[in-house]
């Protein structure tokens, strides 16, 4: 994993210093987020998180516009977690606005950057192919196999498990994304982790009280 994490780091910091090529400003800016992903508090929102995400991304990058651009707001998308007023991908958007208009970052890609991680939200289908790709990639833990699954399940009720009535808010999340026609919205993602997703999640769903 040390090995992996290191081409996301130098991925990230290779996209930073095209705008500015101070490298103690990429490495600053790397440490604040692995500072933060690293949190004491953060069981599934981690390190092991972003690292599957760059991955998925690597395999659709040949399918997306701007990849660079959606490595950056993956990188940003769970900066803030467990923020008091439970708004965590609003403030993830406004620290990678704020960090990337201080290396000069493009504002049209600064504002994209913004709608990426906030898309996190929802996930629902998009106008923009991006975005789609983005959200499918973000949510592939959803249908990878049964082992990482039950892993990231304990590791969310690490996360949320004290919050009242966590069972019941659970299910109707689980049963949201069974509602939907497609989780995975791209035919690229939907190919390979829809099937496994929904029977990973009415497994999960058949275990909840």
């Amino acid at each position: 994993m040390a090995a992996t994490n290191n081409e996301l780091e130098n991925c990230f910091k290779d996209i930073i210093k095209k705008y500015n090529p101070d490298p103690a400003i990429s490495t600053k800016l790397w440490n604040e987020i692995i500072s933060n992903y690293l949190g004491k508090n953060r069981h599934y929102h981690t390190m092991e998180h972003l690292q599957n995400f760059y991955t998925q991304l690597k395999k659709c990058k040949n399918l997306t516009t701007d990849n660079e651009l959606l490595i950056v707001a993956m990188v940003y998308h769970d900066v803030i977690y467990n923020s008091i007023d439970h708004k965590d991908e609003e403030r993830s958007a406004d620290l990678a606005v704020e960090r990337l208009k201080s290396i000069g970052y493009p504002e049209a890609k600064i504002a994209k950057c913004k709608t990426l991680i906030l898309a996190t939200k929802a996930h629902a289908l998009s106008s923009d192919a991006d975005t789609n790709y983005f959200n499918d990639a973000d949510m592939t833990i959803l249908g990878l196999d049964k082992d990482t699954y039950e892993a990231y399940v304990k590791n969310v009720r690490l996360e949320y498990g004290n919050t009242p009535q966590f069972d019941q808010g659970r299910k109707q999340v689980l049963l949201y994304f069974l509602g939907m026609d497609r989780i995975f919205k791209t035919d690229f993602f939907h190919k390979i982790y829809e099937q496994p997703a929904r029977v990973n999640i009415a497994a999960e769903i058949s275990s909840l009280p």
